[in-house]
């Protein structure tokens, strides 16, 4: 080889080793030198602090069947035991956007690191969010230092509805399973009507709940409900009293009835259907079959817990339309403490004998 060869090939010799050289010198650094400064994160008043992203959710999906496994995802860097899932029954929010109204209209569970940066809450089988159809509301938010460090430490409020299975819902004939079968005929009055039910939706509702007793609705009429008057007549009144959701009254001469109206309480926050009523509100069809019941001709009453239309009373957010289809608040483990607040009213029969 000549010389000029010999030289230029030592140069790329030399050239190529001084590339890895490079790039260990690069990894390993320099074992007696410093890192580069790294800036710590402060706030406007010069102390440290750490900012926690937004609460962003990865489930439960928006609508469920009555049993279903449920869990409560959240996405967060926060740290564990921070985090807090609350479920309202309604959408109510303070000034702040945290989910509130009435004491055992919501509840909250601690989520747990289920994940790299995510944290849940599961449901047991036995809660009311599992066993009770309806609409839930929900949210995550931050609490303690976390929610001190945070620029959003409430998360946004997502709705849960729980679906009753078709095959489960209240429908079909209720004598004799229930009680005895009627074949009496009345009017739907039109007079004192509360704004919150549609008289399309009440007719609706009285035909369907009279023909599974045996009884048959009528037109309508301006005669008022629950006054003997000739003609037997079903719709809302003033005059029920307090505490009472619905009154069934037997006139009677000479022990036999001539007339039977169904009056109810027209002061009441009547849900009238299809979804289920809210927690704080009363199931009107529920107390349609227990009235009619007694119009049919059952006198007896059964105890609160019982699987029958005839039940002594009837709690906010509770209802009874079939043998599988109802809930009881505190009649579902679990469910007694988170109802603690709940109002019942009574559903009553009465006889009067005029002259």
């Amino acid at each position: 080889m000549c010389p000029l060869m010999r030289r230029a090939l030592l140069l790329l010799l030399l050239a190529l080793l001084a590339v890895p050289a490079v790039a260990a010198a690069q990894d390993e650094g320099d074992p007696g030198g410093e890192p580069p400064p790294t800036e710590t994160p402060t706030d406007d008043d010069g102390g440290d602090s750490w900012s926690f992203a937004a609460l962003d959710y990865d489930g439960p999906a928006a609508r469920i069947s009555r049993g279903s496994r449920l869990r409560f995802t959240v996405r967060t860097d926060a740290p564990a035991g921070s985090v807090v899932v609350r479920v309202a029954g309604t959408d109510d929010t303070d000034e702040d956007g945290l989910l509130s109204g009435d004491d055992g209209d919501w509840i909250d569970e601690t989520a747990t690191p289920s994940g790299d940066g995510v944290q849940s809450w599961t449901p047991p089988a036995s809660s009311i969010l599992r066993q009770r159809p309806g609409h839930y509301f929900w949210q995550a938010y931050l609490t303690g230092a976390a929610a001190d460090d945070a620029e959003e430490p409430i998360g946004p409020v997502r709705e849960l509805t729980v679906t009753q299975p078709m095959a489960m819902r209240g429908h079909g004939k209720l004598f004799p399973r229930f009680g005895r079968g009627g074949g009496t005929s009345f009017y739907l009055s039109s007079a004192s009507f509360p704004s919150g039910v549609s008289g399309k939706r009440f007719q609706a509702l009285a035909r369907t709940a009279a023909a599974r007793w045996g009884l048959h609705a009528l037109r309508w009429t301006s005669a008022g409900a629950g006054r003997q008057d000739g003609f037997n007549v079903a719709g809302f009144s003033t005059t029920v009293p307090d505490g009472v959701l619905g009154v069934e009254t037997d006139f009677t001469r000479g022990g036999r009835v001539i007339e039977r109206d169904l009056a109810l309480n027209a002061d009441q926050d009547w849900a009238a259907g299809p979804d289920y009523p809210a927690l704080d509100e009363v199931d009107l069809e529920s107390v349609l079959l227990h009235e009619l019941g007694h119009m049919a001709g059952n006198r007896r009453h059964r105890k609160h817990c019982a699987n029958s239309p005839m039940v002594e009373a009837l709690g906010e957010g509770e209802w009874w339309r079939g043998a599988r289809d109802h809930w009881f608040a505190d009649c579902t483990r679990g469910a007694r403490a988170a109802r603690a607040g709940a109002r019942f009213g009574a559903l009553a029969h009465r006889v009067i004998a005029v002259d």
